[in-house]
C-alpha cells in the first residue's frame, strides 16, 4: 500500500488490501490481549492462532484463535472483527456498523453466525479424531475492538461479541476451573492435551498469498504490475457436489510423548508460491466454456464460465481432491502434471453432468 502504483489498482482491489490490512490488526490486537492470559508459560492452555482447516465440503474454515483448556475439557473460537464504528443488529439478524462521519451504515456478515459455522468444523474434526471426551464444549466469541460501540439495546447480552479488553473475563465463566476446582478436575493430561493441538496443527492448510488472490504480480524491479483482473472477475462460489464419506481414523492413543498426528494426506498445490515477474498466460479454451490459463508460477488455473452449470458441476468432479478450489477467483489452481489428467478427463465429465 505504500508502493506508488497502489493507487493505480483497481477500487477493488485497493478495498480488498485495505480490509486484508484491517483485519490483520483486529487478529494482532485480540492476539496480544490473550496471549497475556494464555502464553506458552500455562499448561492448562493452549492457543492456536490463525489455524485453516478443511470443512468436508470443498472449502476451509479460517480461525482466528483456538483455546484449548484442559481442566474444564473446554474448547474456544475466538474470531477477531476490526470493526470500528457502532455495531448493531435489527429484528431480522442483519448485522450493521455506523462508522464516524458517514450518514449510512455499512452491512456486515453476520459475525455470531459465521463463528457457529466455525464450531460445526471443530466438533466435526475432534469427532472424527475421536477427541469428543476430551473436549467436551466448544464456546464461540466474537472480539471487536476496545474502542467499537455494541449497541446492546439492538444485540442481545446471549450474543458472545466482546470487546477485546473484555474478552478473557467474558470467557471465564464458560472455560476457567478455579484454585479449589482444579483439586478435583478430571480434566485431560497435558501430554493429551498438546497432542491433540499438534494434530490440529498440522492439518492446517497455508491459505495462498494475498497478492496471488488478488492477481497482483511484481516485476523485475519490486514493482508491482497491473493485475489480472479477467482473472479475477467471477466470484461466485463453486457448486459443492457430495463425495462418499470416508470412514474415520481410529483415535490416538496418547502416551508420555505427542502422538503422531494422523492428517489426511496433503498435496503439493496447497502450498502457494510467491508470485514470480512472469505474466499469467492468456485463457484458452479447453472444453465448452471451460478455459484454462497458466499462471505466473507455472500453475494451471481451469474456470468454467458463471452461467455454465453443467461445465462448472463438471470441472467441480474432476478437480476435487485434485486441484484448490480458490473461491476470490472462482477456478481451480494445480500444477502442470495434475492439470493434464483433468485436461483428459473434461469432455467425459461434461457428458456425465448432462445426463439426467
Amino acid at each position: 500500500m505504500r508502493d506508488p502504483d497502489y493507487e493505480a489498482l483497481p477500487d477493488r482491489i485497493r478495498s480488498a488490501l485495505k480490509n486484508h490490512v484491517r483485519g490483520l490488526r483486529g487478529e494482532k490486537e485480540t492476539a496480544f490481549m490473550l496471549d497475556r492470559k494464555f502464553g506458552p508459560d500455562n499448561d492448562a492452555h493452549i492457543l492456536i492462532h490463525n489455524l485453516r482447516l478443511p470443512d468436508g465440503q470443498g472449502s476451509f474454515a479460517q480461525f482466528d484463535q483456538i483455546l484449548l483448556s484442559r481442566l474444564s475439557r473446554t474448547a474456544s473460537i475466538i474470531e477477531s472483527k476490526n470493526y470500528s464504528g457502532r455495531i448493531s443488529m435489527n429484528d431480522h439478524g442483519e448485522w450493521t456498523v455506523w462508522y464516524n462521519n458517514q450518514r449510512f451504515s455499512t452491512d456486515i456478515p453476520n459475525p455470531v453466525e459465521q463463528v457457529k459455522r466455525q464450531r460445526d468444523v471443530l466438533a466435526a474434526w475432534l469427532k472424527r479424531h475421536g477427541h469428543t471426551k476430551a473436549f467436551e464444549r466448544i464456546g464461540v466469541f466474537v472480539s471487536v475492538p476496545p474502542e467499537a460501540r455494541i449497541d446492546r439495546k439492538r444485540i442481545k447480552e446471549t450474543e458472545p461479541i466482546f470487546k477485546a479488553d473484555n474478552l478473557v473475563r467474558a470467557w471465564e465463566p464458560f472455560g476457567m476451573v478455579s484454585g479449589i476446582g482444579r483439586l478435583f478436575s478430571t480434566g485431560v493430561s497435558t501430554a493429551q492435551m498438546t497432542a491433540i493441538a499438534d494434530q490440529l496443527i498440522a492439518d492446517h492448510v497455508e491459505e495462498e498469498d494475498i497478492y496471488v488472490r488478488l492477481g497482483i504480480h511484481f516485476g523485475p524491479d519490486g514493482t508491482s504490475a497491473e493485475p489480472d483482473a479477467s482473472q479475477a472477475a467471477d466470484t461466485d462460489p463453486e457448486p459443492i457436489v457430495d463425495t462418499p464419506e470416508e470412514p474415520a481414523p481410529e483415535p490416538v492413543t496418547v502416551t508420555s510423548q505427542p502422538a503422531t498426528p494422523l492428517s489426511e494426506p496433503t498435496m503439493p498445490e496447497m502450498v502457494f508460491p510467491s508470485p514470480g515477474p512472469r505474466k499469467a498466460g492468456a485463457q484458452i479454451e479447453v472444453c465448452a466454456g471451460i478455459m484454462e490459463r497458466t499462471l505466473p508460477d507455472g500453475r494451471i488455473a481451469f474456470q468454467a464460465a458463471k452461467d455454465d452449470h453443467i461445465g462448472r458441476e463438471a470441472l467441480t468432479a474432476l478437480c476435487k481432491g485434485r486441484a484448490v478450489w480458490n473461491p476470490m477467483l472462482a477456478n481451480w489452481v494445480c500444477p502442470p502434471e495434475i492439470a493434464t489428467e483433468i485436461r483428459a478427463g473434461l469432455l467425459n465429465a461434461v457428458q456425465l453432468a448432462q445426463l439426467p
